[in-house]
């Protein structure tokens, strides 16, 4: 699988070294500190400069606008999940089909405690309900998910039908976004949060074997 990285670099009109990757990382990972924390209005292209220490020019090199940098990003982050999810189905070949679509939940169940994974997402669900560039992120992210949901259900339930194989594609999504809204809140106990992601793992599991 080509690296997140360099996927993010896509729009790039020039090609990229081994150092300008690293550049391109680091400014990924301000553009989501940024975001997560202090939200849409606090990013800009002069803040992740400031951040990464390097000239406005550096970061629009890279990329051509805050709204370009903002759909990178996204893209950049859900293109690290399905590599994710591509080295542990590797990792677990041998394994039986439940194992390894219960192992690719878990990256999902470990990353929405992550406050900048969080961050991002409630950043951007906000922001689709207002801005029409970012709904459009957010439906190709959805799309994304879709997809790589769909494929996990497909090799653990063979003999599911297209358009049932849609809707559970949907709802395990559904699932984890309603998951991290939950266990982000101030307040809720380590208890709960454990007790949530058990439930959460058996409403997986029988959503993509159910039928």
């Amino acid at each position: 699988m080509v690296d997140p990285v360099e996927k993010s670099l896509r729009k790039k009109d020039s090609s990229t070294t081994g150092k300008g990757m690293e550049r391109a990382r680091e400014i990924l990972d301000a553009a989501r500190k940024i975001f997560a924390l202090d939200g849409y209005a606090a990013l800009s292209m002069r803040s992740v400069a400031s951040h990464v220490g390097v000239s406005l020019s550096t970061v629009q090199h890279y990329y051509k606008s805050k709204e370009a940098l903002l759909e990178a990003l996204l893209l950049y982050m859900m293109d690290s999940y399905q590599k994710q999810i591509d080295a542990v189905t590797r990792e677990m070949a041998s394994a039986d089909r439940g194992a390894q679509f219960m192992a690719a939940m878990e990256i999902f169940l470990a990353d929405i405690k992550n406050p900048m994974t969080s961050g991002v997402f409630v950043e951007i669900w906000a922001l689709a309900n207002r801005n029409p560039y970012a709904a459009k992120i957010l439906e190709t992210i959805h799309a994304r998910e879709r997809k790589a949901v769909s494929r996990l259900i497909k090799n653990l339930a063979p003999a599911t039908d297209n358009a049932d194989l849609d809707i559970r594609a949907i709802l395990i999504p559904a699932l984890i976004d309603g998951l991290l809204l939950r266990v982000t809140r101030k307040g809720v106990s380590s208890a709960e949060v454990a007790q949530l992601e058990e439930a959460g793992r058996r409403a997986f599991l029988l959503l993509a074997k159910k039928g």
